[in-house]
């Protein structure tokens, strides 16, 4: 399948597709002309790619799901040691929730503190 087809398909462009090949996460093979020819089941990888960036993960971490899992058809559902990378990520986003959380809050009284000053200056 060529790289439009597949992009279209996963709903993705072809330079990412490309990004996406250069960090080994999907394969392909060049055909006589030197376009790339991507199995079918790259559709379903790049989507699997997709989630899993929308869920924090970098494709360093993906990388390595795809590696640990011996093919490309990475599976969060085969078990606990798939599972524990997200149930890390999911701590590390609560952790970065607390921070912002309390970031927002501190500046919040540092905008509430100036508005009564400037308040106060203008009487």
């Amino acid at each position: 399948m060529r790289i439009g087809e597949i992009a279209n398909r996963a709903k993705v462009s072809a330079r990412i597709l490309r990004y996406y090949e250069s960090q080994g996460l999907i394969l392909s093979q060049r055909l006589a002309n030197g376009y790339r020819d991507y199995p079918l089941q790259t559709v379903e990888i790049v989507r699997q790619i997709k989630d899993l960036i929308e869920c924090g993960f970098s494709t360093r971490q993906i990388g390595t799901f795809l590696q640990s899992s011996g093919s490309e058809n990475f599976d969060p559902k085969q078990g606990a040691a798939d599972l524990a990378p997200h149930i890390e990520k999911l701590h590390e986003l609560d952790g970065l929730i607390d921070v912002l959380t309390e970031r927002r809050r501190r500046l919040s009284e540092r905008i509430a503190l100036f508005g009564s000053r400037t308040v106060a200056s203008v009487k």
